[in-house]
């Protein structure tokens, strides 16, 4: 059952701009907090963007490929200081993996009330910083685009084709290994 909504998860681009209702949203980010952490530290923080102003004061800072996610009616910024986790040998941080496995339990959640939930890189941290008073010392590590599936009309031609691809993932063999580095 995991694994068929772990599979069913896609990143799509084409969203409708229908609000997400508040109970929803709790449920979402309920989810993220719900994520495992090193010695149950918590290290994420999750500003949860659905105010019309506030929506468009983060769109600003997204990259130009990602424009299409300026249709999303609720944006997710995930921050996370080093110093609020586990730092161990060999400069293994734990607050970006801590993280990420929060983000992971929000996209699952919101992937099961049948919203897209779609992580983006194309931001400018410092605009979001800014507009949404976030302290120096975090890391904007993602926004998480959430909105249900809409019509791809606006996305680029490129991005129409992937909607509907294929997904496509490496060979098994490729990226795990027995007992050993490399061996299949």
């Amino acid at each position: 059952m995991i694994l068929s909504a772990i599979t069913s998860r896609r990143a799509a681009r084409a969203l409708a701009p229908d609000p997400i209702p508040e109970e929803d949203i709790e449920e979402i980010v309920l989810a993220g907090t719900l994520a495992p952490s090193c010695y149950n530290n918590q290290p994420w923080r999750i500003i949860a963007v659905t105010e019309a102003t506030m929506l468009e004061n983060v769109r600003e800072a997204l990259a130009p490929g990602n424009a299409w996610a300026k249709k999303a009616p609720l944006i997710l910024v995930l921050a996370t200081r080093p110093c609020d986790d586990c730092r161990l040998d060999e400069g293994r941080d734990y607050a970006h993996f801590d993280l990420g496995l929060c983000a992971m339990n929000i996209m699952l959640q919101a992937t099961h009330l049948g919203y897209v939930a779609h992580p983006i890189a194309g931001f400018t941290p410092k605009k979001v910083r800014q507009k949404l008073s976030i302290p120096l010392d975090y890391d904007i590590v993602t926004l998480i685009i959430i909105g249900k599936k809409g019509t791809p009309d606006n996305l680029e031609p490129w991005q129409q084709a992937a909607e509907t691809a294929p997904r496509e993932r490496k060979p098994i063999s490729e990226v795990v290994f027995y007992n050993t580095w490399g061996k299949n």
